[in-house]
């Protein structure tokens, strides 16, 4: 009966959706003040988000310090990916210990590790190249993280 009334209420839902979205409506007529508007807002929406070039490993360093509690690692992360500043790369994760991992931020002159225990950055280490942080990474006995 429950999946009865399920279907039911999917197929209303759908009937309705499916004649919003029919040829039969009648589209609102933009007039040519109106499209002007639109498209000035869009110019200044462009204008106001500039395109930030990525940080330098120096200065990842110096906005992600060792000790820094994981949340405050997390939002600084975003919001500095949010801008363009960085890119997150890659995570490792410790064979055997999910809460060990190290991520692999993108610099303008190379990479930054950030490892983590689950509750604080535990280490920030910069590289030249991939294979530097990957062979450093090996090491320490970390595997990708291949779960996304």
């Amino acid at each position: 009966m429950k999946k009865l009334l399920i279907a039911g209420n999917l197929f209303f839902a759908l009937s309705i959706l499916e004649a919003c979205g029919s040829d039969e409506a009648e589209p609102e007529e933009n007039s040519s003040n109106d499209t002007a508007e639109m498209n000035d807002q869009q110019d200044t929406q462009e204008m106001e988000e500039p395109t930030a070039d990525l940080f330098s490993s120096e200065k990842l360093q110096e906005r992600i310090q060792k000790g820094m509690d994981l949340d405050s690692y997390s939002a600084e992360l975003t919001a500095m990916e949010e801008k363009g500043e960085t890119t997150l790369v890659k995570k490792y994760n410790l064979t055997g210990n999910e809460e060990i991992k190290a991520q692999i931020l993108q610099s303008s002159d190379g990479f930054v590790a950030v490892e983590t225990d689950g509750l604080e950055v535990t280490d920030v280490s910069s590289y030249k190249s991939m294979k530097e942080v990957e062979d450093h990474l090996n090491d320490k006995d970390m595997e990708e993280d291949m779960s996304e």
